[in-house]
């Protein structure tokens, strides 16, 4: 959405991707290590490719890249109506080593809130608008709050149009639904021993995945975050994705959605 907001790459910009990304004593590697090829922005949303990732934030630059993640809210608590709510100032990846930038990039070393991920997932659909979630319609301790503009119209139209090619095209493609577009993503990151409670750098085995979407998508109604922990599937295209896929068909069928195309 950065990116794609300061111009700095379109939906078909290309690069080659060559497998892995060296910083430093590092070596991020896309998943499974596999090797991609020449490859446009789009389709390293389709394929999930970390280094396609890596190449957009690069475009950017670090300042600007940290900028739109406070835009989109990543860095503050969403103000949701429950008590007790938390949120973390990534006050280790502002301090600006280039290999956090690069795991952030592709979602991976930036902390966040599924809440948090699902506003900002939200402002996608909504035209660019972060919106303050709610609980409770209308309750009379509510200040109304005007959204904060994230994003323009302009890239939110470019990226759901590249979110329904991961539906379309992708890895995603049996959250297909006949007769609507859907816009969607995996989600699959490695938990650091850190966060499991065991001093040691790195990461475990253990994973958090998700899929996050809006339908229909270039009309849309409802947003969905479906997040697991450690599930014994190896990704999310196989764990989070049939959940959405069941909860999406099951809102479209109840609000009697009119279909996108006769499928």
């Amino acid at each position: 959405a950065a990116a794609l907001e300061v111009e700095k790459i379109t939906p078909q910009t290309e690069y080659v991707d060559e497998g892995f990304v060296k910083i430093g004593g590092y070596t991020i590697y896309n998943f499974a290590q596999k090797t991609w090829g020449r490859k446009t922005m789009t389709e390293v949303l389709e394929k999930s490719i970390n280094t396609g990732a890596i190449f957009a934030e690069r475009q950017i630059g670090h300042d600007v890249f940290l900028s739109f993640l406070e835009k989109f809210g990543l860095f503050e608590p969403t103000g949701i109506d429950l008590a007790g709510e938390i949120f973390s100032a990534n006050s280790n990846l502002k301090k600006g080593y280039e290999v956090n930038f690069a795991t952030a990039s592709f979602g991976q070393g930036v902390e966040i809130t599924p809440l948090q991920l699902l506003r900002a997932f939200g402002a996608i659909a909504n035209g660019g608008k972060l919106i303050k979630p709610y609980i409770v319609e209308n309750s009379s301790s509510d200040k109304k709050e005007e959204p904060r503009q994230a994003v323009s119209s302009r890239a939110t139209s470019q990226l759901t149009a590249m979110l329904v090619s991961v539906v379309e095209n992708g890895y995603a493609k049996t959250t297909k639904i006949p007769g609507y577009y859907i816009a969607g993503k995996t989600g699959t990151a490695q938990v650091s021993w850190s966060a499991l409670g065991i001093e040691k750098a790195g990461y475990s085995d253990k994973t958090v995945q998700t899929f996050a979407g809006f339908a229909p998508a270039f009309n849309p109604r409802f947003v969905i975050m479906v997040k697991l922990d450690n599930p014994k599937a190896s990704t999310a295209e196989y764990s989070a994705m049939p959940i959405f896929r069941d909860l999406a068909e099951y809102i479209i069928n109840l609000w009697q959605i009119p279909p996108d195309y006769a499928p």
